[in-house]
């Protein structure tokens, strides 16, 4: 319960998003499966895709998902972020015009335990975020992110370690799988 909440009005919030969950996820957007706990903040979009949600997942205001994406558990999603297809359009056919062209393949996109991913960061389809990392905000990502990384910019890269040492990382990491079981 957050600190200063009272018990009633922690229950009450619970329940309404549980029960938003349960309409967004059963009559708005049916597509969409989910494995236990999701709290979805207003304006957030789910396209007809391949989406699969673990539990404890939060999707931030107008968090838009517009690709095939699969997400674990414990993921925290500020505002605004953006699962975007790589391959939107075929743009690179001579005679066609982009507006009538096709849709290119994308691959699944996969972000997996314990990630925090910040405001306004884009995600390309076909990428990993790797168990326990962070994303910046208004990062890109274009490319896999490794477990444990801090990685921002445009494209993003990697700007820091989320533990001190290589112990910490590996320890962290094997409580993740622990936790998984």
């Amino acid at each position: 319960m957050p600190k200063g909440a009272g018990k009633l009005n922690f229950a009450l919030r619970y329940i309404m998003n549980v029960v938003r969950t349960w309409y967004l996820f059963h009559v708005r957007y049916p597509w969409v499966k989910y494995n236990g706990f999701v709290r979805v903040m207003p304006y957030c979009l789910f396209v007809k895709r391949k989406i699969v949600i673990g539990n404890n997942v939060q999707f931030g205001r107008g968090t838009w998902v517009s690709s095939d994406v699969t997400f674990g558990n414990n993921i925290l999603m500020a505002g605004r972020v953006n699962f975007v297809g790589r391959n939107d359009h075929v743009f690179d056919e001579p005679g066609m015009l982009i507006w009538t062209s096709g849709r290119g393949n994308d691959e699944t996109t996969f972000v997996e335990d314990d990630v925090w991913i910040g405001t306004n960061s884009i995600i390309l389809a076909g990428v990993r975020i790797g168990m326990g990392a962070i994303i910046a905000a208004g990062a890109l990502v274009n490319k896999d992110v490794p477990p444990c990384e801090i990685w921002g910019g445009v494209p993003a890269k990697k700007i820091g370690d989320r533990f001190k040492t290589t112990e910490e990382r590996e320890r962290h990491i094997k409580f993740l799988l622990k936790y998984k079981k």
